[in-house]
């Protein structure tokens, strides 16, 4: 009789184990030592973004340095540039990866005509920042889940909700957690109200991927809650909660897996 007194996991088995099997998958391949070692929480503070003044562009252009940066992903040669009305995002161009794509020895080069990987946003998103900073996150993790060397759990059917994971893997969980529903507002009354999703996560699964990152991180609760939306906040706790109790043996896997990125000798493009 007791076991009804036993909180209900937030999600059902096969979805629980897709996260961990996603996060064994990117320790794996973008490097244990990085994530460990140099991948930080990144918060919407000024601490990570104390950039102020210029064009919305130039704002934008900034961030995403900072983006880029953060990711571990400075080699990457990229080009950022807003979306006019009706226009849409130029492909991804060819991109060969050496043995290192994340980190101070990334290794990358982009082929075709393009000088670099091209970055789209949307200007009106300069004045949601938290958003922006979310869809630079989700655009590097899409270009580096192509860099992996195996392929992710779940295939190309379950890619998007992977690069989601690996943005938060990146250490931009609050980002996308608290912008993964975003309410936009049309009309000078403002009075046309919908809801936009800014990833394949829901709300809900990317404050349980944010909890992996800070309970494998051993960054506490107080750190984190703060700069997460209010109503995420007792989600973020229940499955940091669940994570340490239920899921310990899943988090000393990860905790164990020893695969660091190291450039090998003819191992570039």
């Amino acid at each position: 009789m007791f076991g009804l007194f036993r909180s209900k996991p937030l999600f059902d088995e096969g979805s629980t184990q897709w996260f961990f099997d996603t996060y064994s998958w990117a320790l794996r391949n973008f490097g244990s030592d990085i994530f460990h070692e140099d991948t930080l929480l990144v918060t919407p503070t000024d601490r990570f973004f104390p950039d102020r003044g210029g064009s919305a562009e130039e704002r934008a252009v900034s961030a995403f340095d900072r983006v880029r940066a953060y990711a571990g992903m400075e080699g990457w040669p990229c080009e950022v540039a807003a979306l006019a009305p009706g226009m849409t995002p130029s492909p991804a161009p060819p991109v060969e990866f050496g043995a290192a794509p994340r980190g101070p020895q990334a290794v990358v080069s982009v082929g075709g005509e393009g000088r670099g990987i091209p970055v789209a946003f949307d200007p009106a998103l300069v004045r949601k920042p938290q958003a922006l900073i979310a869809i630079f996150a989700q655009q590097l993790a899409f270009h580096l889940g192509r860099a992996a060397r195996e392929g992710s759990p779940g295939g190309d059917e379950l890619f998007g909700p992977t690069t989601d994971l690996l943005a938060v893997f990146m250490g931009f969980g609050l980002f996308q957690a608290n912008s993964a529903l975003t309410v936009c507002r049309s009309g000078c009354s403002g009075c046309a109200v919908s809801v936009q999703a800014l990833g394949y996560l829901t709300e809900e699964e990317f404050a349980y991927a944010l909890a992996i990152f800070c309970v494998m991180k051993k960054i506490p609760a107080g750190e984190v809650e703060p700069h997460l939306k209010k109503t995420l906040r007792p989600i973020f706790r229940k499955a940091a909660k669940e994570i340490t109790t239920s899921r310990a043996e899943e988090i000393r896997h990860l905790s164990e897996l020893d695969h660091p990125l190291k450039v090998r000798a003819g191992d570039t493009p």
